[in-house]
């Protein structure tokens, strides 16, 4: 990443709460953004909010933690709400959630 600023930008990060998505929260935090860190449950994005502002000097008030577990469309569809009432705009979008998917065959 560059040094440019995210300064008064708002990104959702799914998939937040740890690995990849965890740093890039960070990483975009720490640049500005106010960042809206997605978790499967609210209770995970919650804690994964508190471990940014403790240990990566990140204001709390960047930080927005929503859960949605993305197995289940009405979760997705409540959330989305939510960031739509509470956010007036998205500037990014960093799609890094995973989920496993049943076997086929």
């Amino acid at each position: 990443m560059t040094s440019a600023s995210l300064t008064g930008r708002t990104v959702l990060v799914t998939g937040a709460t740890s690995g990849i998505g965890y740093e890039a929260a960070r990483q975009l935090a720490e640049r500005g953004a106010t960042v809206l860190v997605h978790g499967r449950t609210t209770e995970e994005a919650q804690a994964a909010t508190d471990r940014l502002v403790a240990t990566a000097g990140v204001e709390a008030g960047q930080l927005c933690a929503y859960g949605a577990d993305f197995t289940r469309l009405d979760e997705v569809e409540a959330m989305a709400r939510r960031v739509i009432e509470t956010h007036p705009h998205l500037d990014v979008l960093v799609n890094n959630a995973g989920m496993a998917a049943p076997e086929r065959h």
